[in-house]
């Protein structure tokens, strides 16, 4: 089953405001070893990943990070997000 496009674009618009900066970079840097200061945005989300590009310097590069459990749907996003950030704050 195919993820809704426009769940997955208002998701990523919602994880990359410059609100949530912090807590994408940290996720980036604890699973994904981005330096700090990297920027770090939200690209794609399937059903077992979420796609991150992560530039610093001029360089980019782009990470898939494995959910924790599959998603379905727009509450699974974000909760597989926030799972995410819980996983890096734990270790």
């Amino acid at each position: 089953m195919a993820l809704d496009p426009t769940d997955v674009r208002g998701v990523c618009d919602y994880m990359n405001d410059p609100s949530m900066t912090d807590h994408m970079r940290f996720i980036a840097e604890k699973l994904a070893g981005a330096e700090l200061e990297s920027t770090v945005l939200l690209v794609d989300i399937t059903e077992s990943t979420g796609a991150f590009t992560i530039e610093k310097n001029g360089k980019t590069r782009e990470v898939s990070i494995p959910w924790t459990f599959p998603v379905t749907n727009r509450n699974d996003m974000k909760s597989a997000l926030f799972a995410l950030l819980d996983k890096a704050l734990l270790g």
